[in-house]
């Protein structure tokens, strides 16, 4: 794993070797524009772009992954062994699903500006043709059942309303033949708190807004040096802002989410941060008049001073 110096990288004369750059699409506006060309895929599936570069015959080996992918041949050519198997052996000592008994059903060369796309959990290799091998991996995200259960189990335990935390009681205690015993009332009593735990649909979306716009752990934002709300609306009349391009940003209805945060906005509001949601960016410079430049401005100065947005220079 990186950081890597260029000193620490093999030589091109050396044995077959590849090298994965993670989210690459947070740290150069190419990578970020090229993800544009996947909008026919809703933004609350997308994960990131991986770049993958490889000398000759250098591989990550037989493997499968977990979500779907696209894979874009950028310069050089690599060729793509497909499995059609059901059950996979895997090396228990890689830190990557590693398939030991991977059987090809079909093979492909890309070369640059081919694309293949893999659902989850088809295995594949990848084995580079040329030194020059650049591949994009555009993953998008698939979680799973225990995931989403999981998470909801804690957004709704950070959800519970505290002032009814009621101790347990039990004054009309009897007793019982077998002290061991779980009697049936008190089963009935943490049955029916238990069943006190209700949630309902917008608390489901909140939780879904949430969950789908968590930033990737590795994701840190660097907050700018403050600015007064009348400095920023100056800057909102005359500057483009735009997503930072480590934020997540995503809708439902007239409910926004950023970055695992809920943004309260008024409904008249709504469709200029559909449009920030939708185009990553946003001009405000012919549209606003005092009013509507101010309630904006209070909407979106917290989220600039985190790092959240920021105008584009």
């Amino acid at each position: 794993h990186g950081p890597f110096k260029k000193s620490d990288l093999p030589k091109k004369k050396n044995a077959p070797w590849t090298i994965l750059v993670q989210n690459i699409n947070h740290h150069f506006s190419f990578a970020n524009s090229f993800l544009n060309f996947f909008k026919f895929i809703p933004y609350a599936r997308l994960d990131d772009l991986m770049v993958s570069y490889a000398t000759k015959n250098g591989s990550v080996g037989p493997h499968f992954d977990s979500y779907d992918v696209f894979l874009f041949q950028a310069s050089g050519e690599r060729e793509w062994k497909i499995s059609d198997q059901k059950e996979f052996s895997l090396d228990k000592k890689s830190a990557i699903k590693i398939i030991t008994n991977f059987r090809s059903k079909n093979s492909w060369v890309l070369k640059p500006g081919d694309m293949l796309y893999l659902p989850p959990n088809i295995g594949h290799w990848g084995i580079s043709q040329s030194d020059d091998c650049l591949t994009y991996s555009i993953g998008f995200r698939a979680p799973s059942t225990f995931e989403i259960q999981s998470k909801f189990l804690d957004f709704i335990q950070d959800s519970l309303n505290t002032n009814k935390n009621y101790l347990y009681k039990d004054p009309n205690l009897n007793l019982q033949k077998d002290p061991a015993e779980i009697n049936a009332n008190m089963i009935k009593k943490i049955q029916q708190t238990v069943n006190q735990l209700l949630w309902n649909k917008n608390l489901i979306n909140t939780f879904i807004g949430q969950l789908l716009t968590e930033p990737v752990e590795t994701a840190i934002f660097q907050r700018p040096k403050p600015i007064s709300l009348e400095i920023f609306k100056k800057n909102l009349s005359k500057k483009i802002l735009e997503l930072n391009p480590k934020t997540r940003m995503l809708f439902i209805k007239n409910n926004f989410y950023i970055n695992g945060e809920l943004i309260e906005v008024d409904k008249k509001y709504a469709a200029y941060l559909r449009q920030l949601a939708n185009n990553k960016k946003i001009s405000f410079k012919p549209s606003l008049d005092k009013k509507d430049l101010n309630a904006l401005g209070i909407t979106l100065l917290p989220l600039y001073l985190s790092g959240f947005i920021d105008f584009i220079q």
